[in-house]
């Protein structure tokens, strides 16, 4: 049995393939818009309802979030590029995890200045009760 190529030798992309690239784009898109963003609208409360006093670190948050969407943005293009259907899955899920780590990381992030924050805070608060008591 023979079969049909179109074109000049040039393989047809399987269907696995296209199903791969539009399963990981609606993924990504939906883990921006269900994940990233309310993880910054929580910081941004905190933030607000400290009045300031909470250190967010704004620039580390933003280089992790452009350095994470560009590698899940490679791993959707390697997808787009792929021309077989495992290995489009396997490029779809890495876009997919890359996007998600970059998107839970600010909190991750906020979390860790907090507790360096606090720590500064509490020999103070020590001090200040130290010198109310007179001890």
């Amino acid at each position: 049995m023979r079969t049909h190529t179109r074109g000049y030798g040039k393989r047809r992309k399987p269907r696995a393939a296209w199903v791969a690239l539009i399963t990981g784009v609606v993924l990504c898109a939906l883990i921006v818009v269900g994940v990233l963003l309310p993880v910054l609208g929580l910081i941004g409360a905190a933030h607000a309802t400290t009045f300031g006093t909470l250190h967010v670190p704004v620039g580390g948050i933003a280089v992790a979030l452009v350095i994470s969407y560009l590698v899940g943005l490679g791993f959707l293009v390697l997808t787009f590029l792929a021309r077989f259907g495992a290995l489009a899955w396997v490029t779809a899920v890495a876009a997919v995890i890359a996007t998600l780590a970059g998107s839970v990381w600010p909190l991750f992030a906020t979390a860790f200045s907090s507790v360096t924050q606090v720590q500064d805070v509490i020999p103070f608060i020590q001090d200040l009760i130290g010198r109310v008591t007179g001890h």
